[in-house]
């Protein structure tokens, strides 16, 4: 009984520490992102991440229907269980956005809105390069 019990005490200190380390930190945001989206027209944006998920001065946004390239900016919060949420500007068009980032963190999926119409939305999905 007393081998039995030893084995189990050395099994389980031996397992990962579960809920110690976030599996999503905020810095999974840092970097350059390709997001694709279509709502009322085709929608790019690159988007330059810092780690504390500010949308940066070298990111933009090009609808080839209705505006040329044009700045993005905004704020996203990623927890620790890899939920994405925030907001993006660009050409004076505000939207709401809720995602998640992949298990490798290198791409991200989710709807977005705008304000006060949440019964009109997209879809959007991006890459980090």
């Amino acid at each position: 009984m007393k081998m039995t019990t030893l084995l189990i005490s050395v099994a389980m200190a031996s397992l990962p520490a579960v809920g110690l380390a976030a599996k999503c930190p905020r810095s999974d945001l840092a970097g350059t992102w390709r997001v694709y989206t279509v709502f009322q027209s085709v929608v790019r944006c690159t988007l330059v991440m810092s780690s504390s998920g500010v949308i940066g001065g070298r990111s933009s946004c090009y609808a080839p229907d209705i505006f040329d390239s044009v700045p993005a900016t905004g704020k996203l919060v990623l927890t620790a269980d890899c939920h994405v949420t925030g907001s993006i500007n660009a050409n004076a068009q505000l939207r709401y956005l809720d995602g998640w980032i992949s298990k490798g963190k290198d791409s991200v999926s989710g709807i977005g809105w705008k304000p006060g119409n949440v019964f009109a939305g997209n879809v959007f999905s991006g890459v980090k390069q």
